[in-house]
């Protein structure tokens, strides 16, 4: 088992290194970011300006080769230093710092919302098999997987926000700010939550051990929860947390429609801006968050079968 983790921990690595000098490379032919830092007034003359284009650039540091800025990038990374934000002038991990725990916040609450709403959705489902609630059930799931989220998060924002007045459309402050986010971000794991505990559940609910249950005398409520469910579990925790990752992909999406202040609008603005300490942390962040997650996979499956350690 412990040469397993080793393996599978030196390739968890290997993919970030592989991430973060894909996107060093591809931001760099995407543009200047030392032209954004110049001034361009009418009363300067094309001299000045080239003259504080090339100090602009020195003090980014792009004025060197591309390969000696990566060799400097990963020198400086080891040490835990990211270099700091072109736009604004701090640490790139102040600012991460600043705003994970709005980002954390948001994707534990969609995370929540996502198990606890599409979970019973399903069960319900899998227990009326070809009914209308089933049938609602399934286009519940169709529609939370096919619908665009910028789309979804607009919809919601003119009907609750705009006509309603209930809730607000963006920012952070009260309980009510994070509705609107949460939910939209939650709409895809509760429609791959619900379709998988459906499927789960009646696979179980076939099984040779549910028919002796009930020939027992057990009740439905018994039969349900403590055989068919909990046997059906395994494929409904392997898609609660291989669905992790989306949210994290998604959040970026959810953050700029609501301007919410956490690391997905922050990366995205820092796109924009060419602000490369900052894209490059938000990077490594994701990455190292999402290969830690299949890692995660990994392991919990290697304590469960011991074959796959072997593989």
């Amino acid at each position: 088992m412990g040469a397993f983790i080793v393996r599978r921990l030196m390739q968890a690595a290997l993919v970030v290194v592989m991430v973060v000098t894909l996107v060093f490379f591809l931001i760099r032919v995407s543009g200047d970011p030392a032209s954004l830092g110049v001034s361009l007034e009418e009363n300067r003359t094309e001299q000045e300006i080239q003259e504080e284009y090339q100090r602009v650039r020195k003090r980014m540091g792009l004025d060197r080769h591309i390969l000696i800025q990566y060799a400097l990038f990963w020198q400086r990374a080891l040490r835990g230093d990211f270099g700091t934000s072109f736009r604004y002038t701090v640490p790139a991990t102040q600012l991460i710092i600043e705003r994970l725990p709005n980002s954390l916040r948001l994707g534990a609450l969609a995370a929540v919302i996502g198990v606890s709403v599409g979970l019973p959705l399903g069960i319900v489902a899998a227990l009326n098999r070809g009914s209308l609630t089933d049938n609602l059930a399934t286009g519940v799931s169709v529609f939370g997987i096919v619908v665009p989220q910028f789309w979804l998060a607009i919809m919601l924002i003119l009907i609750f926000s705009v006509q309603l007045g209930w809730l607000p459309t963006s920012g952070t402050g009260s309980w009510k700010h994070i509705i609107l986010p949460a939910v939209t971000l939650s709409t895809g794991l509760i429609a791959t939550v619900a379709r998988m505990s459906r499927s789960g559940m009646l696979e179980a609910m076939s099984q040779d051990y549910i028919r002796t249950a009930r020939a027992k005398g057990l009740g439905q409520r018994l039969v349900i929860f403590r055989h068919a469910l909990r046997n059906g579990s395994i494929s409904i925790i392997t898609v609660v947390v291989s669905s992790l990752p989306h949210l994290i992909g998604t959040v970026v999406v959810v953050e700029v429609v609501f301007a919410w202040p956490g690391v997905g609008n922050l990366m995205a603005q820092s796109v924009a801006n060419r602000d490369y300490p900052v894209v490059f942390l938000d990077v490594i962040l994701f990455g190292t968050l999402t290969v830690l997650i299949f890692l995660m996979m990994d392991l919990i499956y290697a304590a469960v079968d011991p074959r796959i350690r072997h593989r």
